[in-house]
């Protein structure tokens, strides 16, 4: 219904109501805003729009914050660079990452490194960015995915969700590596990174090196050096091999116990000997040697990829 003017009407109560018609929650509360003083009418104007932006760019922060269904929020500031844990991850990289840049270039992210050092913490914190800039995001454990196009496969409605998922301009791929897939699936997943080649970002963590990706991708050698090769055409690696962040934590909060009971003249309790076998835990390096540092990847094949 079109609303009208009804001069006899309480004014307040017509100003109320169309503000709620129009959606400007702020405008419900104009009175606080021309109580400021000797405020020129334009002054108030503005005030009231102003504020009423920012409502709305709050609104839209959060619409993307659960669209992009995060696990858990995490931001870059409660992220530790630890040069000692992390020798290989140069803050620099991940700041100028966290311009976004990347994201108007079409280009990629991929964070290589063995579990617990803090990959999908990073990754979420860069998509987190992403949003307040004003880009979209959506964030997807591998195995998710893969089983959910799996599912649109049997409802004949993979076409649509592979548009749905690349609809965004920066998706995350998280923990690729850590369940391996049979052909069809590691077929599906290659359908999304071919889909994203050179027209919109992503953003993968694996605790493999590339070299041994072809055993979680259905063994097919073709396949993965073609996925690899779009992936890393326009990428950066972040190197992540490093000391798992929770067992250090751990170990330290032990160190910390057992001087405490020292200073107060107890003996340690008998954990004693399982805590001190984490220090003959095997290196990063021999878990995952994954190569080079976080530089930019240049074009053409990987090192140590099927084939070569």
């Amino acid at each position: 219904m079109k609303p009208t003017l009804n001069e006899t009407a309480d004014m307040h109560s017509q100003i109320t109501a169309l503000a709620t018609l129009l959606k400007l929650p702020v405008f419900c509360d104009y009175k606080s805003y021309t109580r400021v003083g000797n405020s020129t009418a334009e002054e108030i104007i503005y005030r009231l729009l102003f504020a009423q932006n920012c409502a709305r760019e709050q609104n839209r922060y959060k619409y993307r914050i659960k669209n992009a269904a995060f696990p858990v929020v995490k931001t870059l500031d409660t992220f530790e660079f630890d040069q000692t844990r992390l020798p290989d991850l140069k803050k620099e990289i991940v700041m100028e990452l966290a311009t976004c840049a990347f994201i108007e270039d079409h280009s990629n992210v991929v964070a290589l490194g063995n579990p617990g050092t803090g990959k999908s913490h990073l990754i979420t914190a860069l998509g987190i960015e992403a949003i307040i800039k004003g880009y979209t995001v959506k964030f997807r454990k591998a195995v998710d995915l893969v089983t959910q196009m799996a599912e649109a496969v049997s409802e004949k409605q993979l076409s649509r969700f592979i548009k749905n998922v690349n609809a965004c301009d920066c998706l995350v791929i998280d923990e690729l590596g850590y369940l391996s897939f049979d052909t069809a699936g590691a077929s599906l997943l290659f359908q999304i990174f071919a889909a994203r080649y050179e027209t919109k970002s992503t953003m993968v963590t694996s605790n493999l090196a590339f070299s041994k990706w072809v055993g979680v991708l259905g063994n097919d050698e073709h396949m993965t050096s073609a996925l690899v090769s779009r992936l890393i055409h326009k990428s950066v690696i972040l190197n992540m091999n490093g000391e798992d962040y929770r067992l250090q934590k751990r170990r330290n909060q032990t160190q910390t116990e057992q001087e405490r009971e020292k200073d107060e003249g107890r003996q340690p309790d008998g954990c004693q000997g399982s805590l001190g076998s984490l220090g003959s835990l095997p290196s990063a390096e021999s878990v995952i040697p994954v190569r080079g540092d976080s530089r930019p990847c240049e074009s053409g094949r990987v090192r140590g990829l099927p084939g070569e």
